[in-house]
């Protein structure tokens, strides 16, 4: 299996060799381009600073030129009455130049010629410039491997022919080292690049592969206690640990509250079983039993067996809670509260409890009446479990574009430390009476989640040995 790091690494270098090809033709299809303008562009200038020094300098050694010019890339040969005064190039190269462009006079570069009739002058004038007219292209004579400039001019009574022009096939082996700098250049950047890049990638992946080599460790080690090592670094790695590590807290506090769960679940049921399964030893083992007996015994049985149902029943309902996809209805909530007190009144009117009412009329709210009278049910009758003495007071009303129900009780309450983790599963506030208060610890969790499922805020507030406050939102 390629790790990350070698596929990051991989994807890099080849996006870089792809930019820099990329670069390196257009780099290399612009010089192409360009190749036939920067040639006239020089011829251009130098022959510019040639008639420069020419008119500036004009006692000027004609044979002496190179000394004031840059001729380098380029031939210069220059024709004093048809006699060759100055070359750049040597002898051989300068024959087979006058021989490219077909000079008509080559005998002039070994014989002198005194013909200096002022009419013959304008005669060759004209000569030259018939014999290259098929040749020119926007001034510049064209001829095979040359590109090159005629001039004639005089000066200081004397007749010049000026050839000023390059070698084509010198300009290509030019840019020719031009092409391979540009193509070295870029692999050398290259390499640089995937030198740099590897170090990069090594840096920014290390902290992904501390993590790994710790989450293996924590796959060894059976203590959900364990925590990732914080990494200070502001970016996704910090984020990454810190969810894990979120995780690693809800897998912990999850397992914690299976293991409560089936202590208590092992208990509650127990409990009843173990009723029931006396009652039954103690009517068998009776010789005589009476009729009030047998209903004695037949009510514990009973009411042992409807504690069993309700255990089931909120284990059931839960379960669905986390599956059943829920579809918003309209339920009255003025009704379910009434149906709830009908329900919670004989518990009520047995402990003495006040009722309060302050329930508005048509109260319409976005919800399942089913689950809504599950959720109103379980608060009044936790209400009524956790009130020794007082009143419970229930209130609902409309405010703004929302519902909102209470239940406020004078009960025991709800330590500080408490109040966040009432309405997780399993969890019961007053560990010390589970013997005495029936359920498991589900009630609450119960109306949280059918809450979060339609979209309703639930919020507590309680004062410890003063009472609690139930307050739900509700979208009307």
């Amino acid at each position: 299996m390629k790790s990350i790091k070698h596929k990051l690494f991989i994807s890099y270098t080849i996006t870089i060799f792809l930019i820099l090809s990329l670069l390196s033709g257009v780099s290399i299809y612009l010089f192409k381009q360009n190749k036939e303008t920067k040639s006239l562009e020089l011829i251009d200038s130098t022959y510019l600073q040639f008639e420069d020094l020419l008119y500036e300098k004009k006692n000027i050694n004609i044979k002496e030129i190179d000394k004031y010019m840059d001729l380098s890339n380029l031939f210069l040969i220059i024709f004093e009455n048809d006699k060759l005064v100055f070359t750049n190039e040597s002898r051989f190269k300068t024959l087979r130049i006058l021989e490219e462009i077909e000079y008509e006079n080559k005998e002039a570069y070994e014989d002198h010629r005194d013909d200096e009739d002022h009419h013959e002058w304008h005669k060759r004038k004209d000569e030259l410039k018939n014999k290259y007219r098929d040749f020119y292209d926007d001034g510049y004579i064209e001829i095979d491997d040359y590109v090159f400039e005629l001039n004639l001019f005089e000066l200081n009574d004397k007749e010049y022919e000026v050839y000023l022009g390059i070698d084509d096939r010198y300009l290509d082996q030019s840019f020719d080292d031009i092409y391979m700098t540009i193509i070295f250049s870029n692999l050398a950047i290259f390499l640089i690049l995937a030198i740099l890049g590897n170090i990069l990638i090594n840096r920014t992946i290390n902290p992904l592969k501390l993590i790994l080599e710790e989450l293996k460790a924590l796959q060894e080690t059976s203590d959900l206690s364990k925590r990732l090592k914080e990494n200070k670094t502001n970016d996704e790695f910090e984020q990454l640990i810190d969810s894990f590590n979120k995780m690693l807290s809800n897998i912990e506090s999850s397992v914690e509250n299976i293991k409560q769960f089936s202590s208590d679940a092992s208990h509650e049921l127990r409990t009843p079983l173990t009723v029931i399964q006396g009652e039954i030893e103690l009517i068998r083992n009776k010789e005589d039993v009476s009729k009030e007996q047998l209903a004695q015994v037949i009510s514990k049985i009973d009411n042992e067996q409807k504690k069993l149902q309700e255990i089931i029943k909120n284990f059931l309902l839960l379960s669905r809670l986390d599956k059943e996809a829920l579809k918003h209805k309209t339920a009255s909530l003025d009704k379910v509260i009434f149906e709830a007190i009908e329900l919670n009144l004989e518990a009520i009117e047995e402990k003495g409890l006040e009722l309060k009412l302050e329930v508005d009329d048509n109260l319409e709210v976005s919800f399942d009446e089913k689950y809504l009278s599950i959720v109103v049910n379980n608060l009044l009758s936790n209400a009524v479990k956790y009130t020794k003495e007082g009143s419970i007071t229930l209130k609902s009303k409309k405010e703004a574009n929302k519902i909102v129900f209470e239940v406020i009780d004078t009960g025991i309450g709800i330590k500080k430390d408490d109040i966040n983790k009432i309405f997780e599963r399993f969890y019961r506030v007053d560990k010390a009476r589970t013997t005495t208060k029936n359920g498991i610890g589900l009630g609450l969790s119960i109306v949280k989640k059918i809450c979060d499922r339609f979209e309703a805020k639930i919020k507590v507030s309680s004062e410890h040995e003063i009472g609690t406050t139930f307050r739900i939102d509700f979208k009307a």
